[in-house]
Order: structure tokens, then C-alpha cells, then sequence
């Protein structure tokens, strides 16, 4: 079970708690939760609105959809070679930046690999959403292999150095 850090007034601590289980619900039980104590209780109502409004697949245009409708191209990935693959994934973080969304787990692909995983999968894998706060950060795992621990390793580092809240 986890350890609720809720802090905050009676309204955002109950609306924290409807967030999480909803996005329990959509995950099928497997979500989990991380907030510093330092977070404001707005901020972490505001980011898991945001975090629901992005993983609702179903119900908005994918962050590849919303990409070419802010006129990014997406050309299919076999079309590319290394340099053009390492171009095209360098605009793709950037506009990712620009979401809030930190993308971890490419470090071991190739250009080529990395454009033709955002391509095919993880572009898929959420909702484009202009998140709300400049404070909130949603973080991807491209390689689905890195373990929920490192990932709540990294942004406890993150909250050490200020980066996040």
C-alpha cells in the first residue's frame, strides 16, 4: 500500500484521492503515485487532471495526431536514414519539452531505432495535453524496461536539485 502524502485543504486532498482512483480504474489497479511534500495540493490536483486527460487514449487525439496538427511531420520511418532519423527525433523532444513530457530509456537506440519506436508506439501511448502548470512533468519510459523504482529514484534526484516539486 502507499504511504498518502497529502497535504493541503479537505477539497484537494478528497479530489487527489477520486484522480488517483480513476486513474487506478483506467489502469487496471496498476498505477502508482509519487508526490514530494513540498508540492503544492493545487499543483498535484492540476497534474493528475492533466496525467487522466492524458492517459485517456480513447477519448482525445494522440500526441502523434496533435504533433502533425501543430505542423510537426511525422514521415514514416523507413523513408529516413541515421541523420534524418536523429533530426527528426531531436524536433520530437523538443516539441515533447514543450508538453512537459521527458522521454528516458532511448539511451541504448540508434536514431533510426528511436524515431521508429516514437512512431510506432510511444507517440501513440498518450494524449496531446498542454498541461495546465509549468511546474508538472509526465515522464515516458520509451523502452518499457525500466523499473518503477529508478523512475521514482530519478525524480526524488530531480526534487533534490529543484528541478521538479
Amino acid at each position: 500500500m502507499e504511504k498518502e502524502n497529502y497535504a493541503g485543504n479537505a477539497n484537494d486532498i478528497q479530489r487527489t484521492r477520486e484522480l488517483e482512483e480513476e486513474l487506478r480504474q483506467l489502469k487496471n489497479g496498476d498505477a502508482r503515485f509519487w508526490g514530494s511534500e513540498q508540492c503544492p495540493a493545487d499543483l498535484r490536483v492540476s497534474n493528475l487532471e492533466d496525467i487522466l486527460a492524458f492517459e485517456s487514449v480513447e477519448s482525445g487525439i494522440s500526441l502523434f495526431e496533435g504533433f502533425q496538427q501543430h505542423g510537426i511531420d511525422l514521415p514514416n520511418p523507413a523513408t529516413l536514414n541515421e541523420q534524418q532519423s536523429a533530426a527528426k527525433a531531436g524536433e520530437i523532444i523538443l516539441a515533447l519539452e514543450e508538453l512537459q513530457i521527458l522521454l528516458i530509456g532511448f539511451e541504448e537506440m540508434s536514431a533510426r531505432q528511436f524515431y521508429r519506436t516514437l512512431w510506432h508506439t510511444t507517440l501513440w501511448e498518450g494524449c496531446y495535453v498542454k498541461k495546465r502548470d509549468p511546474r508538472a512533468l509526465t515522464i515516458i519510459d520509451v523502452s518499457h524496461q525500466i523499473p518503477q523504482s529508478e523512475i521514482l529514484k530519478f525524480l526524488e534526484e530531480m526534487t533534490k536539485r529543484g528541478t521538479v516539486q
